[in-house]
């Protein structure tokens, strides 16, 4: 049994956890899943090149969680590069940014599919209903999102500054 583990609480911005290290967490916490993937793919070796994405994510949220419990301040981890990455302030501004702006993206994807890909008339009346229901609320949503984007925009062209979020 490997002996390598990782602090949650003293973790830092900027630092980088590495692929062997991030692995020896995982494997330390779940011995059992390595056997398992040993069983499966041959060897250990093996087992990490096809698991490797799986167990920097699951890390991940165990760190993350693992610092909401304690009641330490959030940090702002992503794992590209094959790593477990604490971002810096900076990074996590521009990071959590494209994420609000991929989510907001993707649920409009989605709104144009509730509405387009979905055949109406072949729905019962109850689930025709709760089907108009959900275009509705997510019309709704995009809407908001949308108006106030180009509110944003005018804002800006009127060199005033946006609404501040308060909390």
């Amino acid at each position: 049994m490997k002996s390598a583990s990782i602090d949650s609480s003293s973790l830092y911005k900027g630092q980088t956890i590495s692929a062997e290290l991030a692995w020896e967490h995982y494997v330390n916490r779940k011995p059992d899943k390595l056997q398992s993937w040993i069983d499966e793919l041959g060897d250990e070796e093996s087992a990490k090149l096809a698991k490797l994405p799986y167990v920097l994510l699951q890390v991940r949220d165990w760190l993350e969680r693992d610092r909401r419990e304690k009641e330490l301040p959030p940090l702002v981890m992503n794992t590209v590069g094959g790593v477990i990455n604490v971002l810096t302030d900076e990074n996590a501004s521009a990071y959590l940014n494209d994420q609000a702006f991929q989510g907001l993206r993707r649920h409009q994807r989605a709104t144009n599919r509730l509405m387009g890909a979905v055949d109406e008339n072949r729905l019962t009346g109850a689930a025709k209903r709760e089907h108009q229901n959900r275009i509705n609320v997510h019309s709704f949503i995009a809407a908001s999102a949308q108006g106030a984007q180009r509110q944003l925009r005018l804002l800006k062209r009127a060199g005033k500054k946006p609404p501040q979020l308060e909390g």
